[in-house]
């Protein structure tokens, strides 16, 4: 009985032995097979991208190619679709485009040659030129081959290097005069890091009295919003306006605003000496808004300085022309702003870091300069507050060692706009964006609701005159709801286009658009991030919008691309 039980025993052990051998074959079978696939896999994935790298480049060389339908096929990688091409390319689309456009669009014929030489490193859709223009590869070989063949140096001398160095920063102000038409003995052209630290500058700097007001447009960037710190503590502090307040003629209005009363003409502010001293009112607005495009009157400036609000108050006018100069012209003598802020690397891409605040000389000599640093005095003790400040403007205000390799090679980036010529670049950019707009604006879904709402002035019978190159826009699902600008986001990256969402750094757009108010503020008190975080709405209000920017080198195909992406990756996820 015993001998049988260990002969049992035996038997289940062998055959638990073969179960787990056969199992350990099947199992390397399938092994094997698995890692095949999984190879075979990789490679075909490889090879996908590859190939839509290919096409991409041969896109750019030649826009035009086709399969012989007028189609392309495109492989996008990003989107995972790897046997599921993308044929977007409809000849009928551009020509009903260039039969509309066709004496706005493209540099007389050069637009496609421009990008095929200019940008052939690109491999998707941007669409953000206000947030950063796009650098030509020109102007970055020209800068190379500058630095290549030159020794600069350090201007704060008088060695060979640094008198090339002051002689090529001369030319650049010059060049700069000349392009916004402001005569060199009116203007200075001050050299900072971007349009932030130009009215940064102004803030610090302005001669505020104790009855100083710092009025602003109510859509104005935070970086114009920020000078009230500056008011509130050494001024009268500030007040917003819109746009038809600027216009109000009642001077009842503006006597409230500026806390003004007929005393006022004779009790000026006085000096420690005890001698009147004057009093600035500063006004500050864009000349264009970087949320929506909207541009505003240039003639506020004149408007101000020429014929103020109240009689016998005097102001200084500071325009924000970060988003407007890159794609519009901008006459000094026209427009005698005090003070012009602007990015050159929103202008023409590179160098990046690199921003200028045009400065009226009269309107400087009254700034009140606390802090002095390296470059900006003659003379100084060590031991008492005496110090000798250099007289010119350009050299007072600049604090340290310029960075005077991008202030050299931003030459390049000026001379390639100034070649394609600005009123081109304006007609350019509005052709496509007029293009986008119309083409969103018509989009319905099946029960007949919009698609889309949009912010701006692009409806207007003027729009060529009263809008930039800024299309924005929320996306509204068929029951008239918003769908999140967040989300449409992640599916616009995921199709390789380059968009913004959120705010822009525009609160008061927000304000007139969503209706957002100081209880929604505090709501919000320790929730949000930043403009491009993931929370889009409080107390059922937006929190922003979609913004497709445009700029000197976007394209047809660009536009085309966006709007096919747009109808058939994003709308079939709604159209219930």
């Amino acid at each position: 009985m015993k001998q049988k039980s260990v002969q049992n025993k035996n038997n289940e052990q062998r055959y638990v032995i073969i179960l787990i051998t056969i199992s350990l074959c099947i199992l390397g079978v399938y092994s094997q097979i698995f890692d095949k696939t999984y190879r075979e896999d990789k490679h075909h994935q490889y090879s996908a991208e590859k190939k839509f790298k290919q096409e991409t480049t041969t896109l750019r060389a030649n826009p035009k190619t086709n399969t012989g339908t007028g189609v392309k096929d495109y492989k996008l990688p990003w989107l995972f679709q790897r046997e599921k091409s993308l044929e977007y390319h409809s000849p009928e689309l551009k020509n009903y485009f260039l039969n509309k456009f066709q004496n706005d669009y493209g540099y007389d014929g050069q637009i496609d040659s421009l990008v095929s030489k200019e940008l052939s490193r690109l491999e998707e859709c941007y669409l953000d030129y206000t947030g950063a223009s796009l650098y030509a590869q020109s102007v970055i070989d020209q800068s190379f081959e500058d630095l290549s063949n030159n020794v600069y140096g350090n201007a704060h001398s008088k060695s060979p290097a640094a008198i090339r160095t002051e002689k090529a920063i001369s030319q650049l102000r010059k060049r700069i005069l000349k392009l916004f038409n402001a005569d060199k003995r009116e203007y200075s052209v001050i050299f900072t890091s971007g349009s932030t630290q130009s009215i940064k500058k102004v803030g610090e700097s302005f001669p505020w009295g104790k009855k100083s007001k710092f009025v602003y447009l109510k859509r104005s960037h935070n970086s114009v919003v920020g000078v009230r710190e500056y008011a509130k503590m050494f001024g009268n502090g500030f007040f917003s306006i819109s746009e038809e307040q600027i216009n109000e003629k009642n001077s009842y209005f503006w006597h409230n605003l500026l806390n003004y009363n007929e005393a006022d003409q004779q009790d000026q502010d006085q000096d420690q000496e005890g001698q009147q001293e004057e009093t600035y009112h500063l006004f500050a607005y864009p000349a264009e808004s970087n949320f929506d495009g909207s541009k505003f009157d240039l003639d506020w400036i004149n408007q101000f300085k020429k014929n103020p609000p109240l009689k016998d108050t005097k102001w200084m006018v500071l325009l924000d022309a970060a988003a407007y100069v890159p794609t519009n012209s901008l006459d000094l003598e026209k427009y005698p702003a005090d003070f012009v802020a602007l990015s050159l690397y929103k202008m023409f891409g590179y160098p990046t870091g690199l921003g200028v605040l045009l400065a009226r000389n009269e309107a400087i000599s009254k700034f009140n300069k606390r802090y002095w640093g390296g470059g900006t005095i003659i003379l100084a003790s060590d031991e008492t507050d005496f110090c000798l400040r250099h007289p010119r403007p350009s050299t007072k205000f600049e604090d340290g060692t310029l960075p005077f390799l991008d202030i050299i090679t931003a030459k390049y980036g000026l001379q390639f706009l100034n070649n394609l010529g600005f009123e081109k670049i304006t007609s350019h950019v509005y052709s496509l964006g007029k293009f986008l707009y119309d083409e969103l604006d018509s989009l319905r879904w099946k029960n007949g609701e919009r698609v889309v709402t949009i912010y701006g002035n692009w409806g207007k019978d003027n729009s060529r005159d009263v809008q930039g190159g800024i299309v924005s826009f929320n996306i509204l699902d068929p029951n008239g709801e918003f769908i999140s600008y967040s989300v449409a986001s992640t599916l616009f990256s995921n199709a390789g286009i380059q968009v913004r969402t959120g705010c822009h750094c525009n609160p008061g757009s927000c304000s007139k658009y969503f209706g957002i108010n100081e209880d929604d503020r505090i709501t919000l008190m320790g929730k949000k991030s930043g403009c491009s975080d993931k929370i889009f709405q409080v107390n059922n209000k937006w929190l922003g919008a979609i913004r497709a920017s445009l700029g000197y080198l976007s394209t047809f195909e660009d536009i085309e691309y966006f709007l096919f992406v747009f109808k058939n990756k994003i709308m079939p996820k709604y159209d219930y």
